[in-house]
């Protein structure tokens, strides 16, 4: 492998830890299969020789191995349980803020997780998105639309409280 496709591999690595997190909702899972995908990454980079960019096509060797094993574990898998943080002190309002959008994502599907985080955060163009997930442009277009509507409602939904309007 030339030196080259090592840069472009390293470079791509945190993207595809990001994609895995999203994808497994588990730290430990997400490093397994990032270790997976760049296992057979390798063993294939002579198919990728004229891609700039990795990130597309890491994202897709991710996002068919998660299902893979989605597929071989479905009747053992159980949905990670939240808990609910201690109240905080006034000056961490910022943080708190933060912390009800990262709640919020955390509580949408995986088809919105998935199409926020390769639209909204490692800045794919929709095509892309199209071909790694296996879907038409449309539906990306229409899961993303769906994701930040349903981020919004889960935030707005956030246990703050609400000011009334007395006339």
């Amino acid at each position: 492998m030339s030196e080259t496709n090592d840069i472009r591999l390293q470079r791509a690595i945190p993207a595809l830890r990001r994609y895995s997190r999203v994808l497994t909702r588990d730290p430990h899972r997400a490093e397994d299969l990032v270790q997976d995908c760049l296992e057979r990454a390798l063993t294939r980079m002579h198919q990728v020789r004229d891609l700039s960019d990795l990130r597309p096509w890491l994202f897709t060797i991710a996002y068919r191995l998660n299902i893979s094993h989605w597929r071989r574990l479905k009747s053992l898998v159980t949905p990670p349980e939240t808990s609910s943080d201690s109240i905080q002190d006034a000056t961490q309002i910022p943080h708190l803020e933060w912390k009800e959008v990262i709640n919020a994502f955390d509580r949408l599907s995986d088809e919105h997780r998935q199409v926020l985080l390769l639209v909204g955060v490692e800045d794919l163009e929709y095509a892309t998105v199209s071909d790694i997930l296996r879907v038409p442009i449309g539906t990306v277009m229409s899961r993303l639309s769906r994701a930040r509507d349903a981020l919004h409602r889960l935030v707005d939904e956030g246990e703050r409280p609400k000011l009334r309007r007395i006339k």
